[in-house]
């Protein structure tokens, strides 16, 4: 969700809170018989739906940070991998080995085994080509590669490079590092996604959400007062949209 919607929120509850004023402002002359519209409940529903909203704002930078941990974890698993496709060639590895581990970089890299068939404009426009995307490159995927990649140096005796960083335990110690980051967002992606999900329903359920809690308030006020009255014109052009 972009950063200008969930913005847009709070402008609904500085608007919702507006309308609360009024009605109190009204007095006894605002008196519906639905108790959803009856001060004491919109209060109530302000304060949860800030609360709804607040949650959600103080999720979203821990779910960033994690995103970004784990992308910096596969920003260097990528030449890593490439260093330890190209000092194999400096081991006696079996041949077949060493094309498995060349599919296997190719793979953590993001690369196709072939190019896609070139199009000419046309087709391209009259039929647009469908594929699956590149080369299984989502996370999950990319620790499996990874780890395929690890299994198959650590396969073999004669793969003992002097360089610590493209050493067995240092490969295995980024994988771990990759599949902990991994978890991490998908974690914190929970927590959000369950946050949102909680705060739209406060929101925007039909009826009983917040959004329609407020037209209902100005068809209200309308009702009572006239389309002409000064307490309508108060409230007409306050905007509220259920989406």
């Amino acid at each position: 969700m972009s950063a200008q919607t969930e913005s847009g929120m709070n402008t609904y509850i500085g608007h919702f809170r507006f309308l609360i004023n009024v009605c109190i402002k009204l007095g006894s002359a605002y008196n519906p018989q639905n108790t959803a519209l009856q001060v004491a409940s919109l209060e109530t529903q302000l304060t949860e739906v800030q609360a709804a909203i607040n949650l959600v704002d103080t999720l979203i930078p821990t779910h960033l940070t994690a995103v970004g941990v784990r992308q910096s974890k596969f920003n260097v698993a990528i030449p890593i991998a490439t260093r330890v496709q190209a000092i194999s060639n400096v081991f006696d590895l079996p041949p077949t080995i060493f094309t498995r581990i060349k599919e296997v970089v190719r793979k953590i890299r993001g690369e196709r085994a072939h190019k896609l068939p070139e199009k000419d404009e046309k087709a391209k426009k009259d039929e647009p080509t469908k594929h699956v995307s590149v080369s299984q490159t989502s996370f999950n995927e990319r620790i499996e590669h990874f780890n395929q990649l690890v299994d198959l140096v650590a396969s073999q005796p004669s793969y003992a490079p002097n360089e610590t960083d493209l050493s067995v335990t240092s490969l295995t110690t980024l994988l771990n590092d990759m599949r902990t980051s991994n978890n991490a967002v998908m974690a914190a992606s929970t927590l959000l996604t369950s946050a949102r999900q909680e705060r739209d329903k406060l929101l925007y359920t039909p009826r009983t959400g917040m959004i329609d809690t407020a037209l209902l308030i100005k068809e209200y006020v309308k009702a009572v007062f006239g389309t002409t009255s000064p307490q309508y014109k108060e409230v007409r052009h306050i905007t509220f949209r259920n989406k």
